[in-house]
């Protein structure tokens, strides 16, 4: 029997958990980092590109499939955030919440407004590739996810 599908969020909700998420992202990366073996902690806010290496090694090793789901949402919102940090600072734009439902990644916390040579109306949802990271059966290492969605860009 298949679980009845989930009503989507509001957007107020999301609005609201993306102001939540952006209030926290420096503490929330100096946590991700603190698990990952980083040091110093800020690490990950202020180098970003510096850290991925690290970073994708520490999640591309980890066996995910023993977290508890509580454990799994931890980590995708911190690697969700980071992977934001990684594309803006490589393309610049901003994290936001795609609140046009006649587009693609409704309610999604997307990556927006990026440089040329990426098109102006390009999207970038970096929790999806968070989710792909964690989920994915058989696993597929973050850099191969990070690189495949920034070759769509253009």
């Amino acid at each position: 029997m298949t679980e009845p599908a989930q009503p989507l969020p509001s957007l107020a909700a999301r609005r609201a958990w993306l102001d939540a998420l952006k209030a926290r992202q420096h503490d929330m990366l100096c946590e991700l980092a603190q698990v990952a073996g980083i040091v110093p902690h800020s690490a990950l806010s202020d180098d970003p590109q510096g850290q991925f290496a690290r970073l994708a090694a520490f999640v591309d090793r980890t066996d995910l499939q023993a977290a508890t789901d509580d454990a799994r949402t931890w980590l995708l919102n911190r690697l969700g955030l980071y992977l934001a940090h990684c594309v803006m600072a490589r393309h610049g734009g901003q994290l936001t919440l795609q609140d046009n439902p006649q587009q693609r990644f409704y309610l999604a916390f997307v990556v927006t407004g990026m440089r040329a040579p990426v098109p102006a109306e390009a999207r970038l949802d970096p929790f999806a590739l968070a989710y792909d990271a964690i989920h994915a059966l058989p696993r597929i290492p973050l850099a191969t996810l990070l690189a495949t969605a920034e070759r769509a860009l253009a």
